[in-house]
C-alpha cells in the first residue's frame, strides 16, 4: 500500500507539471488573473486628425510590467519588459499574456510600439516623422493592480510639444496658399534637436548630441489657404510637433518660416520662449499687404505653453 500511495502522488507530480495554464486545476488558476488596460490620453479635446486625442483602431502600445520600478520584471519574468498591447476598437489585449499573481504590479507604457524597445528609461523618440510619442502610467487614484484587481487605467501624456498655427489675411490679395512651415535653429545654435530618448517613467526626455535638424510640414500642392476674411480655426494640416526645447537665450535663436504663395517669410522666435512636452502652442498669423504678423500665441487642449506677440516683415 505504501508503495502505491508514493507511485500516485509521482503520477499526480508528472500530470501537474504537464498542465497548461488553461489545463491547471480550478484552484491554481484561481490564484493568478490576466491584466487589462485602459489607456486615456491626458489634457486633450476631442479631435479628429493627429496628433492624437483618442487612440484609433490597431493603435499599438508598449507595455512595461514592474514590480515597482524600470528594470524589475514583475515576478522576474523576462517576456513582462515591452509587452505589445493591441486596440481592437473596444478593447486592448496583450501579447503575450501578462499573469498576475497577489504580489502587485506597477505598468508603464508607451505610444507607439515598437519589438526594438527593450529599454523603458530609454525609449527614441523624433520629430521628423511627426509621430505623437506618448508615456504613461497608472491614473491617479488607481488601486494597487494584482490578481484581485487585474484592470489598470492608465493616463498617457504627450512626450512633444505641439506648435498650432491659426491664420488670417488683412489688405493681402494673394492666393494664400501656404506649401511650408518650418520651425528651424538659427546657425550655429542647437535649441531645437530633433532625436532624443524618453525615460518612460519619469517623462524626461535626453537629447541626441548632433541631432539638430528642424522640423517642418509641407505639401506642394498646398497644405492651406488662407480664408479671405477671418481666422482659420485650429487646422489639422497646420500642426508641427517638436521635441521639447528649453528657454531660448535671445530673439532668433529658433526661426519659424512660413512659404506662402511662393515666398518665404522669416519670424524670429523670441527670447525665453520655452516648448515644454505635452504643451499647445497656438500661433495667430497674420498676412499682410506688406509682410506677415504674428501674435496672440494661446493655449487650447494641452497644458499651458507659451503666450506672447511678433511681427515678421
Amino acid at each position: 500500500m505504501k508503495h502505491l500511495m508514493i507511485f500516485a502522488a509521482f503520477i499526480m507530480a508528472a500530470l501537474w507539471t504537464g498542465c497548461t495554464k488553461e489545463e491547471m486545476p480550478e484552484e491554481a488558476r484561481q490564484e493568478e488573473s490576466v491584466l487589462s488596460i485602459t489607456p486615456d490620453i491626458a489634457g486633450v479635446k476631442a479631435l479628429t486628425r493627429s496628433p492624437l486625442a483618442s487612440f484609433p483602431h490597431n493603435s499599438k502600445l508598449g507595455l512595461f510590467v514592474t514590480s515597482g520600478s524600470l528594470g524589475t520584471n514583475y515576478n522576474g519574468v523576462s517576456a513582462n519588459a515591452n509587452v505589445k498591447s493591441t486596440f481592437n476598437g473596444s478593447n486592448w489585449t496583450q501579447t503575450p499574456n501578462v499573469y498576475l499573481s497577489p504580489a502587485n504590479a506597477v505598468i508603464y507604457a508607451y505610444y507607439p510600439y515598437s519589438s526594438a524597445n527593450t529599454d523603458g528609461t530609454a525609449i527614441p523618440i523624433e520629430h521628423t516623422t511627426q509621430t505623437d510619442y506618448m508615456y504613461g502610467t497608472h491614473t491617479a487614484g488607481q488601486g494597487a493592480i494584482n490578481n484581485g484587481n487585474p484592470r489598470v487605467n492608465l493616463t498617457m501624456r504627450h512626450a512633444l510639444a505641439l506648435l498650432q498655427f491659426k491664420f488670417q489675411r488683412s489688405n493681402y490679395t494673394g492666393n494664400g496658399i501656404i506649401t511650408r512651415i518650418e520651425v528651424a535653429n538659427v546657425s550655429g545654435k542647437a535649441c531645437i534637436y530633433n532625436k532624443g530618448t524618453l525615460n518612460i517613467a519619469t517623462g524626461a526626455i535626453t537629447k541626441t548630441s548632433g541631432q539638430t535638424a528642424s522640423a517642418n510640414i509641407q505639401n506642394a500642392a498646398g497644405l492651406y489657404t488662407i480664408p479671405s476674411s477671418g481666422v482659420s480655426g485650429e487646422v489639422a494640416n497646420l500642426r508641427l510637433l517638436v521635441l521639447p526645447v528649453s528657454a531660448t537665450a535671445t530673439s532668433g535663436d529658433i526661426k519659424m518660416y512660413f512659404t506662402i504663395d511662393g515666398k518665404v517669410y522669416v519670424w524670429d522666435v523670441p527670447a525665453a520662449t520655452a516648448w515644454t512636452a505635452g504643451s499647445k502652442n497656438v500661433y495667430t498669423v497674420t498676412l499682410t499687404g506688406t509682410g506677415l504678423i504674428v501674435g496672440n500665441v494661446t493655449i487650447t487642449d494641452w497644458i499651458d505653453g507659451m503666450n506672447g506677440t511678433a511681427i515678421l516683415q
